[in-house]
């Protein structure tokens, strides 16, 4: 039974990666308040003989040299990275110039900062050390060494998963660190966005031996009470940007709803992707053709 239910946790992580955004991007803007907006750089990681660092993407300048044996995603000016074995005084957050500003050689994983708070968790024997640091690299928010990674904190809450076995852990905790929404069956979950957070949930279906399988079930919008806020489900569903969010119908066709939950544009597409920076997103209409769309609802065939 066991090696069933692990074969059908892998399966559903397989899936969930294929039609869930992922909460970090490769390229991440730098920011936080002592860089100054103007000399924002785009970063990218990459590697050389087992060592990483980052490039800049649009120069291919090397920015940090290769040298850690891990690297996470910019935020607030700060990165975590790892050393390489041997060198764990090279472990914790550096800065854009490559100076490690919080150095934390017992930590063996490290988020990124949001809300001025990142994700870390102890080396063996070091369980003292999970939860949530600050800019300063202080434990804050001391979590049960039980808990296997947090996402960054988004509107006051992070989602937090618990080891196998302790999925009693599992959901979004509080600046507290209390489990304000337990969530013991979701698959993956992302962060609140205008009140409401994505999330996707496990179903057990019978096989026809007879044994349960845990397969990914629909997507929802939560509230911040854990209800489901539109009582509505999703093939998948995007995070909320702008007042408005990307889902899948179960139609297949996609839509743009606002944050009441309903079509805000009143039409569906064949497919769309989510609006980009400059406030377009590329839809195409059911009679295949293609054309770009604006948040107001607006049409056009060339985007401006």
């Amino acid at each position: 039974m066991k090696k069933f239910f692990l074969l059908s946790i892998t399966l559903a992580i397989i899936l969930t990666a294929a039609c869930v955004r992922e909460l970090s991007v490769s390229n991440d803007t730098l920011g936080g308040d002592d860089v100054p907006q103007e000399e924002l750089i785009r970063l990218n990681r990459f590697e050389v003989d087992g060592l990483q660092g980052f490039i800049n993407v649009f120069t291919g300048e090397r920015v940090i040299e290769p040298q850690f044996a891990w690297v996470g995603f910019f935020s607030d000016g700060l990165v975590f990275v790892r050393g390489v074995e041997g060198s764990e005084y090279q472990t914790g957050y550096i800065d854009i110039a490559g100076n490690l500003i919080i150095p934390l050689p017992e930590i063996s994983e490290g988020g990124s900062f949001s809300e001025g708070l990142a994700f870390v968790r102890g080396v063996e024997g070091r369980e003292d050390l999970t939860g949530y640091i600050d800019l300063t690299g202080n434990l804050v928010i001391p979590l049960p060494s039980a808990i296997m990674f947090g996402d960054p904190f988004s509107e006051g809450l992070a989602f937090v998963r618990g080891e196998e076995g302790r999925e009693d852990l599992t959901g979004y905790i509080d600046l507290t660190g209390n489990l304000v929404i337990p969530l013991p069956t979701v698959i993956a979950a992302d962060q609140f966005s205008h009140g409401f957070a994505s999330i996707l949930h496990r179903e057990w279906r019978p096989t026809e031996f007879g044994l349960l399988i845990g397969v990914p079930g629909p997507f929802i919008f939560i509230d911040r009470d854990g209800q489901n806020a539109f009582g509505r489900e999703f093939q998948y569903a995007n995070p909320f940007a702008y007042g408005l969010a990307l889902v899948s119908l179960r139609n297949g066709n996609h839509a743009f709803i606002d944050t009441s939950g309903r079509n805000a544009f009143g039409r569906e597409f064949r497919r769309a992707s989510d609006f980009d920076s400059d406030g377009y997103a590329r839809v195409t209409l059911r009679n295949g053709s293609e054309r770009y769309i604006d948040r107001a609802g607006n049409l056009t065939e060339n985007r401006p």
